[in-house]
């Protein structure tokens, strides 16, 4: 799985957004030609019904853009080639007029459906990610590791956690004030952008503080692209990595 590409969109990757837009587009219009020698036979409902499940795979395969656009296509398919008269926009019977705004209500709602499908699946998969990571490094923490090797396993937790330029851990005396990632996951201070329905981390980086029995023996920088939005979770996960880090202290071995 791609991490970044998963923070940054919800649903699916760029090969099937394509196919279920091709699907969107030409999937009513596929199903117009195959109906329309029938049409005096086909009843119109049933004729919407197959439109639906058009709409359907076209939101599967691409998710919510991919869903608006087949609902948008088969509602204006149905519309032109399935309502009296054809060829034509204009609709001349109440009970048609109903089944093709109920086609497009019903395709839009597939659509949101789909997406929350997708963000559901996206969530258990980061929360999975997120407490692989804790028990990764806790585990070394937990065997007696050298901190070294914490601090680089850190370090690289956090990158990918927080898709970093770069993370480095910093003992004090610290060169220069830079804003504090808080212990509730909050940040006070920086240029900060809003970015895929999340706030980037500051554009001249942030610190993270370490504790070990509540005094601070270090920070940890971060420094991540302007236009990587990380989301509150990600940020106390964060936290508790440099609380599993401060934990490594406790070894006696330090080298």
């Amino acid at each position: 799985m791609d991490v970044h590409g998963d923070k940054v969109r919800i649903g699916p990757d760029d090969g099937m957004q394509a196919f279920g837009l091709a699907i969107a587009g030409f999937g009513p219009l596929i199903v117009s030609a195959l109906l329309i020698p029938l049409r005096h036979e086909v009843v119109g409902v049933n004729a919407a019904l197959i439109f639906v499940v058009i709409v359907v795979l076209a939101a599967a395969c691409g998710g919510r853009p991919a869903g608006i656009a087949a609902a948008l296509v088969a509602a204006a398919s149905y519309d032109f080639f399935f309502t009296r008269p054809y060829q034509s926009l204009k609709i001349d019977s109440a009970d048609d007029l109903g089944t093709t705004v109920l086609l497009l209500v019903i395709g839009l709602v597939v659509a949101e459906l789909v997406q929350l499908t997708h963000r559901t699946r996206r969530a258990n998969r980061r929360r999975n990610d997120q407490i692989e990571r804790l028990h990764r490094v806790a585990e070394m923490v937990a065997s007696g590791t050298p901190r070294p090797l914490v601090i680089a396993a850190v370090e690289s937790e956090l990158t990918q956690l927080l898709e970093l330029t770069r993370c480095t851990f910093e003992e004090p005396p610290f060169e220069s004030e830079l804003p504090t990632l808080e212990r509730n996951g909050a940040i006070e201070g920086g240029r900060r952008r809003w970015v895929y329905d999340e706030f980037s981390l500051p554009a001249e980086g942030c610190a993270l503080q370490v504790l070990h029995r509540g005094e601070a023996v270090g920070r940890l920088v971060l420094l991540a692209e302007h236009d990587v939005g990380v989301s509150i979770v990600d940020r106390v996960v964060a936290v508790a990595l440099s609380d599993e880090l401060g934990a490594a202290f406790d070894i006696a071995k330090a080298d």
